[in-house]
């Protein structure tokens, strides 16, 4: 075995990255290392002190090294390696190191910087709302949201709602930085909702939301799938990221908060084509306001149209990356 996939990615507890981009890239990491193995061994390269390293050390066996300058400069992979990167764009310093070393093939997901590019695939299944890229010779860009990589359950999606109609998920994704979790229940306690709360595994222990404890509040915490939990829920109450295109692909009421600048885009694009219903920004949030966007949108008049426009995101993204990616590594 001579030959390395090197995965670049992060993961906190939310303040830079979240958990979303590390999730992308392990449910391609277990499918490429299912398959291959006995040709590749693989590398995690992510930055010292994230959330992401104690994850993978307690959950997979493969070698992380920390992205650093200092190690970059020991990096000295074969133009035969592979490198398969999803940090929101591609840093100049590891592209530079990729094509110093002459390796031929490497993977951008949401990437909107095409000059650092001479060859390789770019696969935005977001970051096409925000820029479409133009076609370049020697490189393949993917865009569109036939390729939003979720879980393979997605694909066989079935449109299921709740009988109680104040079933509401309450999710931040992977990480809660800004304690999104805590602040959206309080604002909906003694409401008589259900609140599903979905605890990720970038929180951390001192988070608020560990300290509410309430009859109508039920905490689940390191959930691997969300399926399930979305479909036994009516309202997701989520930030622009993987959940909400979690949400849409089942027909749920999706309300969403710009949490990051960069989901703007997203949201915007999925509140036009009223897939979702668009919070505004995170920081603006007011219990006012919260209770207006829940009870403003009652379930049985609005629950078609959710549903009709679930067909925005099939779900089946992720056959169709891991199709391309296996392609470009076979090729020779």
């Amino acid at each position: 075995m001579n030959k390395t996939i090197y995965f670049r990615a992060d993961g906190d507890h939310g303040k830079n990255s979240g958990f979303g981009h590390l999730n992308r890239i392990l449910k391609i990491y277990k499918f490429l290392r299912k398959i291959l193995s006995k040709k590749y061994k693989f590398i995690f390269l992510i930055k010292k002190n994230l959330s992401a390293i104690k994850f993978l050390k307690k959950n997979y066996e493969d070698k992380i090294v920390i992205f650093s300058k200092e190690n970059l400069k020991k990096l000295s992979p074969k133009s035969s390696d592979i490198f398969i990167i999803d940090t929101l764009g591609a840093e100049k310093n590891l592209i530079d190191k990729i094509n110093k070393c002459k390796v031929l093939k490497k993977i951008s997901f949401d990437e909107i910087d095409t000059t650092r590019f001479n060859s390789g695939i770019i696969i935005n299944g977001i970051f096409f709302l925000k820029k479409r890229l133009l076609q370049k010779k020697n490189l393949k860009i993917f865009q569109g949201l036939d390729y939003t990589v979720l879980d393979e359950e997605f694909s066989k999606k079935k449109n299921i709602y709740s009988k109680n109609e104040k079933n509401i998920l309450v999710t931040s994704g992977g990480a809660d930085f800004k304690n999104f979790l805590y602040k959206i229940v309080k604002l909906l306690l003694n409401q008589n909702y259900k609140l599903n709360v979905l605890i990720g595994p970038g929180v951390k222990k001192n988070n608020m939301i560990n300290k509410i404890s309430h009859k109508n509040v039920y905490k689940k915490r390191n959930v691997i799938n969300i399926f399930r939990c979305l479909q036994n829920a009516n309202v997701c109450i989520c930030t622009g990221g993987t959940v909400m295109f979690e949400s849409i692909s089942l027909g749920k009421i999706p309300i969403v908060f710009e949490n990051y600048s960069h989901q703007k885009y997203a949201i915007e694009f999925f509140s036009k084509k009223k897939a979702i219903i668009n919070g505004g920004k995170f920081k603006n949030i007011s219990k006012k306001k919260m209770l207006k966007l829940i009870r403003g949108h009652s379930l049985l008049r609005q629950k078609k149209i959710f549903v009709r426009n679930s067909n925005l995101v099939d779900g089946k993204g992720i056959y169709r990356v891991k199709k391309i990616i296996l392609n470009y590594i076979n090729e020779k």
